[in-house]
């Protein structure tokens, strides 16, 4: 419970109607026969719509079963008992059903055993509410609140009541339901919210002051589930408690239809019992087997094998599977294995954890990313948000074109190969397979050509140059129209800029061949950044000192 108890009630207001106090209960909800875990004795389930439907007596022992958890302080989180004339409305606001033995009709039947002054010590067994766990837009995801009397105890009523809990409250309109505090010392809740589907959502650490426990706070679990589904989450433990049941006696349970008859029969081939060997006296039950393995119906009996076998080995899902299932069977043993593992410390401590040295090379790496760029830094990030944002087409911004042809262009300097060729060679080879070359708008980009060194032009290697521009011109000019422009269409350069550069004699081999790239990039629509350059440099510089 998260509410005050002596507050007004909330009711739901979200999810699908009726909502408030008034509404009347949905007609497929109506009393429910259980049969307890002896498979003999049977009860009734009756549901109440409001506080004035539960008889007087019937609302004051229950007051008195509620405050008797109180003091013992060790599931309900209050510390004070609760007056009754607060307990009626916050128990029955919204809705709650009390189990009763025997076979009871309806509500009104009720009322009569209370006017005959039936012993509701005797009669009654237990009881729980439904309600909103949070007011106004999540007031359709809800909570219960559960009473076992003394005398039902150990008799499967809790589990019963919560099966009644996941067949009521979709029908009451919640969609979720949400248990907050679930003190992790309280085994016989736990096994029945495991057994029932929910989920371990959360923990709570240390925020339970328990009277059985005055030198420690202690955790609690908060359990979630999904209602409404058609799940079989919970049928595992009934079905094997009904087979154990017929192989015991050699009767059918109470309430079993002529399916379920079939279904016991059928089972008796496959399945056999072997005594306690310490009798019955104990409690322990004889062993349910299945093809020489012991069947495990308990769900918080399931998790300790897991977890005891896993602990042997801290072997994986798969391992622990196998060594569990060559002696136990139950349903889903892996998702039971699973979730021992997720709780072994050990495995947590020894879990892998990435290195010192790449922690640290992480950090630097973070620390570079973050330092504050230089101004040439500056200068080229600026630059190169004006070509982006002047550009029409993503090719222009694209930075892996930008990085795949400097590295392309890297990879012909340092073979020695011509980039103009290779530029032409490009072209032929995309108008070879009829590919419609679209023009590309191109940004104004301005370069500024870095000192790449003194480098002195050699007079051979541009006559050999200017040759190899003349016979590119006249081969293009076979397949294309002339040019109109300074720059040919496929990235080459006309004859004359290069005659004007042999003109300076101070030019140098690095600049020269840093021009033709640029021309080339700017004719491509394409931009290289400052890394593609200094790649460029880095060979032409290496081929210079060759």
């Amino acid at each position: 419970m998260l509410d005050d108890p002596t507050a007004p009630a909330i009711y739901r207001v979200s999810g699908a109607p009726p909502y408030g106090s008034s509404a009347p209960l949905p007609l497929d909800i109506s009393v429910r026969q259980v049969t307890l875990r002896d498979r003999v004795t049977i009860a009734t389930l009756v549901p109440f719509s409001s506080p004035q439907q539960a008889p007087h007596r019937l609302t004051a022992y229950l007051c008195e079963l509620l405050n008797r958890e109180i003091e013992k302080g060790d599931t309900y989180p209050m510390m004070e008992p609760m007056p009754l004339s607060s307990f009626g409305p916050y128990w029955f606001a919204n809705f709650a059903a009390v189990m009763f033995l025997g076979d009871i009709g309806s509500v009104e039947e009720v009322s009569q055993m209370e006017a005959r002054g039936v012993d509701w010590s005797k009669e009654c067994l237990g009881s729980f509410y439904v309600k909103p766990n949070y007011p106004g837009r999540s007031s359709h995801v809800c909570n219960g609140g559960f009473l076992v009397t003394d005398a039902a105890r150990n008799r499967g009523v809790g589990r019963l009541m919560g099966e009644g809990y996941l067949e009521w409250a979709p029908r009451l309109g919640y969609t979720y339901s949400v248990f907050n505090l679930v003190y992790e010392t309280n085994l016989a809740s736990l096994r029945i919210w495991d057994a029932l589907g929910f989920k371990r959502i959360g923990r709570v650490k240390g925020c339970g002051n328990l009277k059985s426990y005055p030198d420690q706070f202690i955790d609690a679990i908060i359990f979630g589930r999904e209602l409404g589904g058609e799940g079989d989450e919970y049928v595992s433990e009934e079905r094997f408690d009904k087979i154990r049941f017929y192989l015991k006696t050699g009767t059918y349970p109470n309430g079993s239809d002529r399916a379920e008859k079939s279904r016991l029969r059928s089972a008796a081939t496959h399945y056999r019992l072997i005594p306690s060997p310490t009798g019955s006296g104990d409690g322990e039950e004889d062993k349910l087997m299945l093809k020489g393995k012991e069947v495990v119906s308990d769900p918080h009996k399931q998790y300790e094998i897991a977890r005891s076998i896993h602990a042997s080995s801290h072997g994986g899902i798969n391992k622990t599977t196998a060594s569990i299932a060559e002696k136990y069977h139950w349903v889903r043993i892996k998702e039971t294995v699973s979730a021992a593992i997720r709780n072994c410390n050990e495995c947590k401590d020894t879990a892998p954890k990435p290195s010192q040295a790449y922690v640290n090379s992480q950090r630097s790496t973070r620390g570079k990313d973050s330092a504050t760029p230089t101004a040439e830094a500056q200068q080229m990030r600026a630059s190169r948000e004006t070509v982006v944002a002047g550009a029409d087409s993503p090719a222009i911004a694209s930075q892996q074109q930008q990085r795949d042809e400097g590295a392309r262009m890297e990879a012909q300097v340092g073979a020695g190969a011509d980039m103009v060729d290779s530029g032409h060679v490009e072209h032929n080879r995309h108008t070879s397979n009829g590919a419609q070359q679209q023009q590309v708008p191109i940004a104004n980009m301005q370069y500024q050509t870095p000192d790449y060194g003194d480098m002195p032009l050699d007079p051979q290697i541009m006559h050999d140059w200017s040759q190899q521009q003349h016979q590119q011109q006249h081969s293009y000019s076979v397949h294309q129209p002339a040019p109109q422009h300074s720059h040919s269409s496929d990235g080459g350069h006309d004859p004359m800029a290069i005659d004007r550069v042999q003109q300076h004699p101070g030019t140098t081999l690095a600049e020269v061949l840093m021009q033709q790239a640029q021309l080339k990039a700017e004719q491509a629509g394409e931009y290289r950044d400052d890394e593609a350059d200094a790649r460029m440099r880095r060979a032409l510089e290496q081929q210079g000192h060759e």
